[in-house]
Protein backbone atom coordinates (compact mmCIF):
# COMPACT_ATOMS: atom_id res chain seq x y z
CA UNK A 1 0.00 0.00 0.00
CA UNK A 2 1.18 3.60 -0.90
CA UNK A 3 1.74 6.27 1.22
CA UNK A 4 0.76 9.82 0.73
CA UNK A 5 2.52 13.20 1.47
CA UNK A 6 1.06 13.40 4.97
CA UNK A 7 1.73 9.60 5.90
CA UNK A 8 5.61 10.59 5.15
CA UNK A 9 5.57 13.58 7.44
CA UNK A 10 4.11 11.37 10.06
CA UNK A 11 6.53 8.71 9.00
CA UNK A 12 9.82 11.04 9.38
CA UNK A 13 8.54 12.54 12.67
CA UNK A 14 8.16 9.19 14.00
CA UNK A 15 11.80 8.10 13.01
CA UNK A 16 13.18 11.11 14.53
CA UNK A 17 11.20 10.72 18.16
CA UNK A 18 8.91 7.79 18.65
CA UNK A 19 7.25 9.12 21.48
CA UNK A 20 5.95 12.43 19.94
CA UNK A 21 2.36 12.87 21.10
CA UNK A 22 -0.34 13.05 18.03
CA UNK A 23 -1.13 16.54 19.31
CA UNK A 24 2.81 17.24 18.51
CA UNK A 25 2.46 15.56 15.57
CA UNK A 26 -0.99 17.20 14.85
CA UNK A 27 0.32 20.54 14.92
CA UNK A 28 4.11 19.79 13.04
CA UNK A 29 2.03 18.40 10.18
CA UNK A 30 -1.02 20.80 10.36
CA UNK A 31 -3.42 18.03 11.14
CA UNK A 32 -5.75 17.60 13.94
CA UNK A 33 -4.69 14.79 16.45
CA UNK A 34 -7.49 12.19 15.50
CA UNK A 35 -6.21 12.90 11.77
CA UNK A 36 -2.82 11.45 13.08
CA UNK A 37 -4.30 8.83 15.19
CA UNK A 38 -6.22 7.68 12.33
CA UNK A 39 -3.17 7.73 9.97
CA UNK A 40 -0.71 5.87 12.13
CA UNK A 41 -3.31 3.05 13.29
CA UNK A 42 -3.52 2.71 9.63
CA UNK A 43 0.37 2.58 9.32
CA UNK A 44 0.64 0.19 11.66
CA UNK A 45 -2.44 -2.04 10.78
CA UNK A 46 -0.71 -1.85 7.14
CA UNK A 47 2.62 -3.08 8.43
CA UNK A 48 4.67 0.31 6.82
CA UNK A 49 4.93 0.85 10.69
CA UNK A 50 6.41 -2.80 11.50
CA UNK A 51 7.36 -1.40 15.68
CA UNK A 52 8.77 0.93 17.89
CA UNK A 53 11.96 0.79 19.71
CA UNK A 54 14.12 2.51 22.68
CA UNK A 55 18.00 3.92 21.03
CA UNK A 56 20.00 2.46 24.39
CA UNK A 57 23.73 4.00 25.13
CA UNK A 58 25.43 1.19 24.50
CA UNK A 59 27.90 1.88 27.36
CA UNK A 60 25.88 1.75 30.36
CA UNK A 61 24.38 -1.81 29.29
CA UNK A 62 28.47 -2.66 29.36
CA UNK A 63 28.40 -3.36 25.95
CA UNK A 64 31.92 -2.58 24.54
CA UNK A 65 32.08 -4.37 21.43
CA UNK A 66 29.96 -3.76 18.22
CA UNK A 67 30.41 -5.19 15.38
CA UNK A 68 29.09 -6.09 11.69
CA UNK A 69 29.98 -9.75 10.66
CA UNK A 70 29.41 -10.39 7.07
CA UNK A 71 29.82 -13.73 6.00
CA UNK A 72 29.21 -16.35 3.79
CA UNK A 73 27.01 -19.58 3.85
CA UNK A 74 25.82 -22.53 1.57
CA UNK A 75 22.34 -22.45 0.33
CA UNK A 76 21.53 -25.78 1.54
CA UNK A 77 22.03 -24.28 5.09
CA UNK A 78 21.12 -21.19 4.93
CA UNK A 79 17.50 -20.85 6.56
CA UNK A 80 18.63 -23.31 9.15
CA UNK A 81 21.61 -21.35 9.70
CA UNK A 82 19.42 -17.68 10.04
CA UNK A 83 17.30 -18.94 12.25
CA UNK A 84 19.77 -20.03 14.40
CA UNK A 85 21.65 -16.61 14.39
CA UNK A 86 18.47 -14.78 15.25
CA UNK A 87 17.98 -16.51 18.21
CA UNK A 88 21.47 -15.23 19.93
CA UNK A 89 21.14 -12.74 22.18
CA UNK A 90 23.90 -10.82 21.04
CA UNK A 91 22.70 -10.13 16.97
CA UNK A 92 20.91 -7.17 16.37
CA UNK A 93 20.59 -7.31 12.76
CA UNK A 94 20.41 -9.89 10.16
CA UNK A 95 20.55 -8.75 5.89
CA UNK A 96 20.79 -10.48 3.03
CA UNK A 97 23.63 -8.64 0.74
CA UNK A 98 25.36 -8.42 -2.72
CA UNK A 99 28.96 -9.12 -3.23
CA UNK A 100 31.11 -11.69 -1.83
CA UNK A 101 29.60 -12.25 1.26
CA UNK A 102 25.84 -13.18 1.38
CA UNK A 103 25.33 -11.99 4.89
CA UNK A 104 25.84 -9.51 7.23
CA UNK A 105 24.66 -8.99 10.81
CA UNK A 106 25.70 -7.06 14.05
CA UNK A 107 27.03 -9.03 17.24
CA UNK A 108 27.13 -6.83 20.01
CA UNK A 109 29.39 -8.24 23.05
CA UNK A 110 30.80 -6.88 26.49
CA UNK A 111 34.01 -6.98 25.07
CA UNK A 112 36.08 -8.46 22.34
CA UNK A 113 36.91 -11.95 24.15
CA UNK A 114 33.05 -12.37 24.11
CA UNK A 115 33.26 -11.66 20.06
CA UNK A 116 35.71 -13.79 19.23
CA UNK A 117 33.85 -16.36 21.39
CA UNK A 118 30.77 -15.62 19.76
CA UNK A 119 31.71 -16.05 16.58
CA UNK A 120 34.47 -19.07 17.58
CA UNK A 121 31.89 -21.00 18.91
CA UNK A 122 28.49 -20.00 17.79
CA UNK A 123 28.59 -18.58 13.95
CA UNK A 124 31.29 -20.78 12.71
CA UNK A 125 29.51 -24.07 13.64
CA UNK A 126 26.14 -22.77 12.31
CA UNK A 127 27.92 -23.13 8.74
CA UNK A 128 28.72 -19.16 8.51
CA UNK A 129 32.41 -19.18 6.25
CA UNK A 130 34.63 -16.29 4.88
CA UNK A 131 33.97 -14.50 8.10
CA UNK A 132 35.05 -11.29 7.67
CA UNK A 133 34.70 -8.53 11.06
CA UNK A 134 34.05 -4.57 11.05
CA UNK A 135 34.03 -3.14 14.45
CA UNK A 136 32.23 -0.18 15.21
CA UNK A 137 35.12 2.19 16.42
CA UNK A 138 31.94 5.01 17.57
CA UNK A 139 28.79 5.14 16.49
CA UNK A 140 27.96 9.13 14.88
CA UNK A 141 24.03 8.72 14.60
CA UNK A 142 21.90 5.76 15.58
CA UNK A 143 18.48 5.90 14.55
CA UNK A 144 17.53 2.56 13.97
CA UNK A 145 14.25 3.73 12.03
CA UNK A 146 15.81 5.72 9.83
Amino acid sequence: MSQDGLDHKILRLLQRNGKLTYEEIGEAVDRSPSTIRDRIKKLEDNKTILGYSAIVNQERMGIGSDAYIAADIAPGVSQTAISSLHSLENVSEILRVTGERRIMFRIRANNNQELVDIIDKKIRPMGFTNIEVTMVLEPIIRYPGL
